[in-house]
């Protein structure tokens, strides 16, 4: 519970700064008296949930965003110490480039050794993917149409079709994916 409160208060606080608000603007926002605000900043009292949810609602965030560990600012995250998956024995690696995961998004490097084709797995409808060679040159194939991509070239297409990674070349190539999953669906 300690801990709940300490997350809270930090948190609450370095909201309503951002923001520019004082703790008698933020209450209002919240309709809860100036004092109850001050308890909350100050890691004292037993807030209620609805008092919680209050104060999200008036800062304009999710209450997982007001109950979790405090984040640094800035995060590095090291080449070598990023999240990575390895597919068709070891021909491609594919690492997660968000070290804080964003509901709805995800956000891979794609490194293709020579001459191996990735099989994408389509997703729900209205999902939108994009896609950038960075380096080499990769044929994507998308609902049984070709497309070469060469460093810089951009792709978009709709997540639910069939898609392919095809490296031309016989050294590595490497590309960005983004992958947008419908809010709310």
């Amino acid at each position: 519970m300690e801990a709940f409160l300490e997350n809270l208060s930090t948190n609450v606080c370095a909201l309503r700064k951002t923001r520019g608000l004082t703790q008698d603007q933020l209450a209002k926002m919240a309709k809860v008296p100036r004092t109850t605000l001050a308890y909350v900043e100050s890691g004292e009292g037993n807030p209620s949930l609805k008092l919680v949810v209050q104060i999200a609602q008036a800062l304009r965030v999710r209450t997982e965003e007001l109950l979790t560990s405090p984040r640094p600012a800035c995060l590095l995250v090291k080449g070598d110490d990023l999240e990575a998956h390895y597919r068709l024995k070891k021909m491609v690696k594919i690492e997660t480039l968000l070290p804080d995961p964003i509901p709805g998004l995800q956000f891979e490097r794609l490194k293709l050794e020579p001459k191996t084709t990735l099989i994408g797995i389509p997703h729900s409808s209205g999902t939108k993917e994009y896609f950038t060679c960075t380096k080499g040159r990769i044929e994507v194939r998308v609902g049984g149409e070709n497309f070469t991509l060469t460093e810089g070239d951009v792709i978009s297409f709709p997540g639910s079709l069939r898609h392919s990674y095809r490296n031309m070349l016989d050294q590595k190539s490497q590309g960005i994916n983004i992958v947008c999953y419908p809010l709310g669906g």
